[in-house]
């Protein structure tokens, strides 16, 4: 019996047997090509369901980002503006080191 097995396992290159090729049928050339396609559009369908996941880089080449008034505290007190509330377009955090919602305050 063992050496039935062995001498199927030769003919169907085992060790210093032929090497096979690997040959795709019809069926299995289909089934490949739709599992591609069914892929590729997953791969699309979440790209335009989540658009955040993956921000492009031409948003960032972009100017409608927000421009702030003032880059720095030099150029409000330059501009007689003190005291810049929170909720104001030309707060920012970076402004307000005591972090007490005032920005640019007047010392």
């Amino acid at each position: 019996m063992q050496l039935q097995i062995y001498q199927a396992w030769r003919r169907q290159g085992g060790v210093g047997g032929r090497r096979h090729r690997i040959v795709m049928g019809p069926v299995d050339v289909i089934l490949v090509a739709c599992l591609t396609l069914c892929l590729v559009a997953i791969g699309v369908g979440l790209d335009r369901m989540y658009p955040v996941v993956r921000p492009s880089l031409s948003h960032a080449l972009h100017d409608d980002l927000p421009v702030r008034p003032y880059p720095d505290c030099a150029d409000a007190h330059d501009a007689n503006v003190f005291d810049i509330p929170a909720g104001s377009a030309a707060y920012t955090i970076d402004q307000d080191p005591d972090r007490d919602g005032l920005a640019c305050e007047r010392f």
